[in-house]
């Protein structure tokens, strides 16, 4: 039951191990781990050969029912091959195989820690607090995903290359790695280092919630209000005032991801707020707990967040039978069953689950001792991974759906990486290490300062350029078309368009001092509401 996140604690044993001089101390070997790795090889290769050869044999027997009364059947194959399967079968069957062989291996260097750990005194807790380094890398990293997001959102108005399309639009997949990286920089700020307590913003979970609630919910007003006449317009021409008025309900009050039809409703990236907040009225209670467990209660913590984010994504996929579909290139028409695609993809549950990982994930890295601070394998390792698997899918060679890719594969490599950047930046001479001070350039940095207002703002932009009825209103028609050999131009005049209008909100209205003191008087107000 420990193989789903056990994959997150490679990065521990680089740590532990990696440094540590076999000829200096004992060295631990867990009874028959070779064994157990090569029983997993021999079981994933003998259930690949099974698939193979259970595909051949339906494939024959369908020629052969199908084939006209007047010929004789063709002959069965002696045996099968390879080279019989689509590339798409073959290509996942080996990412499977690897995902076992992976998880496998993380199993056993999980018990290598579990050892190392129980012969390893706690260090006593101090009373004094240690300082917590920023780490500005984290930064880069929300542009990096926010610039995937908002590409992906609009792409194929652009563009109808179909691979250049399931290479962008694979956006299901990557906004997991959104919630882990909320959650892992929560548990960071709010959470002793070195120690097993939280700090006193976990005190008052009504003030973490609305204070963090408040750090966005102005901005999204404001945007909704500029924006008002493309929402209203459109919702009242085509579904009525009525529903125009409830959709404006939900969109001001950040609700509209409990609801899976009205989700992506006006300013459709949103979603994300509605479900985020949800997470942030749960994070402080998990994050007491967290704060409270040593190594081996958080590795078992991560695989219990795992196996309950897999469980209703193996059921949509077994329900639909939409094991290999590739969702974000799929239109509401398409898709099997968009209604439970949509519950499941923006399910505010799942996401508080996802974010708690990205909290315990952080919770490891913060109870590493002073003497391994910074001994950690290279990050490039799962950015790799990441990169390889968005890119395979692209290729159609792993078909595999987003939802699964998503928790069995990305989000694990997702926390490993944040794990080791983390370890590396903090560590010494990590600024000078290549992927942190790539991460740290100032260009970047500026970036990942308005990220959060591109992300506000550039659904709204979208819909003025690309969205249908509203272009055909204001422009006479679409101002991009898709083009079958690359991106059509003017999708780089809706990039320029978003980065402007997000330096403008975040000069004006986010760093404007007016505003920061009405956002406090209305967060004073409403947690005096609650509290009393």
């Amino acid at each position: 039951h420990d193989v789903l996140a056990e994959l997150h604690v490679q990065a521990e044993v680089a740590d532990h191990f990696a440094a540590r001089n076999p000829r200096n101390g004992p060295r631990i070997r867990p009874k028959r781990r070779a064994s157990r790795l090569l029983q997993l090889i021999v079981l994933g290769f003998a259930a690949l050969h099974t698939a193979i050869r259970g595909t051949a044999s339906l494939a024959q027997a369908g020629a052969a029912s199908s084939a006209p009364p007047a010929l004789p059947a063709p002959e069965p194959k002696s045996r099968s091959s390879l080279l019989d399967l689509p590339i798409g079968k073959v290509g996942t069957g080996i990412f499977l195989l690897v995902t076992l062989v992976c998880y496998g291996s993380s199993y056993a260097s999980a018990k290598q820690l579990l050892a190392v750990e129980a012969n390893t005194p706690e260090p006593a807790a101090s009373g004094e607090q240690k300082k917590k380094p920023r780490i500005d890398a984290f930064d880069s990293l929300r542009f990096f995903l926010i610039a995937y997001i908002a590409s992906g959102h609009f792409i194929q108005t652009s563009t109808s290359n179909p691979v250049l399309l399931k290479l962008i639009m694979q956006i299901n997949v990557v906004v997991g790695a959104f919630f882990v990286l909320s959650g892992y920089v929560a548990a960071y700020t709010t959470t002793e280092l070195g120690q097993r307590k939280g700090t006193a913003r976990l005190n008052n979970a009504v003030e973490f919630a609305v204070t963090r609630i408040m750090g966005f919910w102005p901005l999204h007003l404001m945007v909704l209000f500029l924006f008002s006449w493309v929402f209203i317009w459109v919702d009242v021409r085509f579904n009525g005032p009525i529903t125009a008025l409830w959709h404006g309900f939900l969109s001001v009050l950040m609700l509209q991801a409990w609801f899976p039809s009205s989700a992506e409703i006006w300013n459709a990236p949103t979603w994300f707020l509605s479900a985020f907040s949800f997470c942030l009225i749960v994070l402080p209670y998990g994050l007491r707990l967290l704060a409270l467990q040593k190594k081996s209660e958080l590795r078992r913590t991560l695989v219990f967040l795992g196996v309950l984010c897999l469980l209703p994504r193996l059921g949509y996929s077994d329900d639909l039978h939409a094991w290999d579909i590739s969702e974000g290139t799929l239109s509401a028409k398409k898709h099997p069953n968009y209604m439970l695609f949509n519950a499941v993809r923006f399910s505010p549950f799942l996401a508080s689950l996802e974010v708690l990982m990205g909290a315990a994930a952080c919770r490891l890295v913060m109870l590493d001792k002073e003497q391994d601070s910074g001994k950690t394998a290279s990050p490039i390792w799962p950015l790799i991974g990441m990169l390889s698997i968005i890119g395979l899918r692209a290729q159609g060679i792993i078909t595999v759906n987003d939802m699964l890719v998503r928790t069995i594969a990305f989000i694990p490599l997702w926390i490993v990486f944040l794990m080791r950047l983390h370890r590396q930046s903090t560590g010494p001479g990590g600024a000078q290490k290549m992927l942190p001070k790539l991460l740290c350039r100032p260009t970047l940095l500026f970036l990942g300062g308005i990220s959060f207002p591109i992300f506000i703002v550039h659904g709204p932009v979208g819909q003025v350029f690309f969205k249908k009825a509203v272009a055909k209103k204001l422009w006479g028609g679409m101002l991009a078309q898709p083009r079958p050999d690359g991106i059509h131009w003017f999708f780089g005049v809706y990039w320029a368009v978003v980065l402007l209008m997000a330096i403008l909100l975040q000069k004006c209205f986010v760093e404007s001092s007016r505003v920061k003191e009405a956002s406090k008087r209305l967060q004073v107000a409403i947690i005096g509401r609650f509290v009393g």
